[in-house]
């Protein structure tokens, strides 16, 4: 295995992430299906927390009949009568605490908690001084959506690195200060772009630069 092979693997491995090269990445949880069981008059478990676009399914697993039936206000939901093997299905599409409770039995409350999730575009980025290049040469995000690039280096010393609008780096942009980036260490550096174009992650040793671009489209 190369040398390169080795620092890209070693940066993968810290970021504990299959970060993408080009890709955007949502945080992991949002979406799909939680389940919630109503078995011994209670509904099991009582309180969850989920992302923006989660549906709970609501199953009787007792002998009784039941409902789910929103408290808040507006009523979000109302699964009717729900016999025992029956279930019911909610798409949560806002954030917020939906009480809710059995209409049968009063006393049998609930609440789901509906958390909006932050998306985030995730990079690993290698930076080497004997080639003069930054891997990969060209990043594309989109505006408006936070950028997290985790940088080290695979050789020499990397005391400031920009992140700016001119090639010499003289322009910072998304109020990213200079940072460093070291042989054999992670440095996390977090931004939100504001504006569309090309702007450049550039490094100025000895009167040359490393440069590598980052596009950001509407």
């Amino acid at each position: 295995m190369s040398k390169f092979a080795k620092f890209a693997l070693l940066a993968t491995s810290i970021v504990g992430l299959t970060v993408g090269f080009g890709t955007n990445v949502a945080l992991l949880g949002q979406g799909g299906t939680v389940s919630v069981s109503i078995v011994d008059f209670a509904f099991n478990p009582k309180t969850i927390t989920v992302p923006v676009g989660t549906t709970v399914r609501w199953t009787n697993n007792g002998s009784a009949p039941h409902t789910v039936t929103s408290t808040s206000s507006p009523k979000a939901f109302d699964s009717g009568t729900l016999n025992p093997g029956e279930s019911f299905e909610f798409t949560f599409k806002t954030a917020g605490q939906f009480p809710y409770r059995c209409a049968i039995h009063p006393s049998m409350t609930g609440m789901v908690i509906v958390e909006q999730k932050e998306e985030v575009q995730e990079f690993a980025l290698i930076h080497s001084l004997a080639q003069s290049k930054i891997f990969p040469e060209v990043i594309t995000v989109s505006k408006g959506i936070k950028v997290r690039l985790f940088n080290t280096a695979l050789d020499g010393v990397h005391p400031s690195v920009t992140i700016s609008s001119d090639e010499d780096g003289k322009n910072p942009v998304f109020g990213v200060k200079p940072f460093a980036v070291n042989v054999g260490q992670l440095t996390t550096v977090e931004f939100t772009p504001d504006k569309a174009g090309t702007f450049f992650i550039s490094h100025r040793p000895h009167g040359h630069n490393i440069i590598g671009k980052l596009v950001v489209k509407e």
